[in-house]
């Protein structure tokens, strides 16, 4: 879906149709999220232990394999280029990834939850711990499978802008009318397909991770309405977003840092350990704001070194004013502090 969004967004293509699953005989157009770990890790029993954690995730544009899971460990408190010890992105070889979990090389996995129905059900429902369980409904049908997060619409089918609106309708109509019945959907596990669906939840992921790139105001008033998206094969490196007060590694650190630590990268596969670390460098303000202070420290010693010198008298108006105010708090300041009555020593 992240890929679809990606397109759409930057090329304008236009959506047409959206899928309908059949997995294990139940359908659903929407897709969830599962965050899980393994029931006999007793360390891990809510999201807030995953600090200090390994996580397996998806691909760099999987929305439910790494972008809804990222946001939900968010949420909670856990920035996975903070806070996870080492975070390792699989590609789409998920089954490897929950091979790993299982294996206990991984604490933490992030999958699709229909991928996790279809191809793992047995381990899903013996041996994995499902964290922050929800129920959630799609177009007012309830989702039939165990989610994390928040549902996103299953695949769909998009179109260049350049394609006749016919032939868009044409497509859109032959897809709705296709069932389970016919032998390449069923082959493909595909129940059906409906009208497009709402991806404004993938679209916030995206931006999140600053995959996506909206244009801004301004672009808008230039006349410039494009989107940028991260190409999916450009490095990771580039989707890293370190928070406020942290700063982005150089590189070669961040390529080396699983190792320094003693944690080994898969081979093949793309790590990693915590990329962002505390902004300590020392702030440097510009020459302008420090002799702008500088002047202001100056004036006013001037000013109060001048008031020294010189008695209150010697300015008419300052005067009048002090002696009216001095009028004025006089019975406040006599109230307030009144003198008890004279005691005589003893003798």
């Amino acid at each position: 879906a992240g890929r679809m969004v990606c397109v759409q967004a930057e090329f304008g293509w236009i959506p047409v149709a959206t899928e309908r699953v059949d997995v294990l005989g139940l359908e659903t157009g929407a897709q969830g999220t599962v965050v899980f770990s393994l029931k006999s890790n007793t360390r891990i029993r809510n999201i807030s232990d995953m600090k200090n954690s390994m996580v397996g995730v998806g691909y760099l544009l999987s929305s439910n394999a790494y972008h809804f899971g990222y946001k939900l460990l968010l949420e909670h408190g856990v920035n996975v280029f903070i806070d996870v010890s080492k975070l390792v992105f699989y590609e789409t070889d998920y089954d490897d990834l929950l091979g790993d979990v299982v294996k206990e090389k991984l604490d933490v996995g992030v999958l699709s939850s229909t991928w996790l129905v279809e191809n793992a059900k047995q381990i899903l429902d013996t041996q994995l711990l499902v964290h922050n369980p929800s129920t959630y409904t799609y177009e007012g049908e309830a989702f039939p499978f165990p989610t994390s997060t928040p549902l996103a619409p299953q695949y769909g089918v998009i179109a260049s802008p350049n394609v006749p609106w016919k032939l868009k309708a044409q497509l859109t109509e032959a897809l709705t009318n296709l069932t389970h019945n016919n032998s390449a959907a069923a082959i493909a596990g595909i129940a059906t397909f409906t009208m497009p669906g709402h991806f404004s939840g993938v679209r916030e992921g995206l931006e999140s991770l600053s995959l996506l790139r909206m244009p801004s105001l301004d672009s808008w008033e230039e006349g410039d309405v494009s989107a940028t998206c991260h190409s999916p094969f450009a490095e990771i490196l580039d989707t890293i977003e370190c928070p406020t007060g942290y700063v982005m590694q150089d590189a070669r650190t961040i390529e080396h840092r699983c190792m320094d630590n003693g944690m080994v990268c898969p081979a093949g596969r793309a790590c990693l350990c915590r990329p962002c670390q505390k902004d300590l460098q020392v702030r440097v303000f510009p020459a302008r704001v420090v002799l702008s202070l500088a002047l202001t420290i100056f004036s006013l010693t001037l000013l109060l070194s001048f008031c020294w010198v010189f008695p209150l008298e010697t300015f008419p108006y300052a005067a009048a004013f002090g002696r009216r105010l001095q009028r004025r708090a006089a019975p406040v300041l006599t109230r307030i502090i009144r003198p008890g009555p004279r005691r005589r020593p003893h003798r």
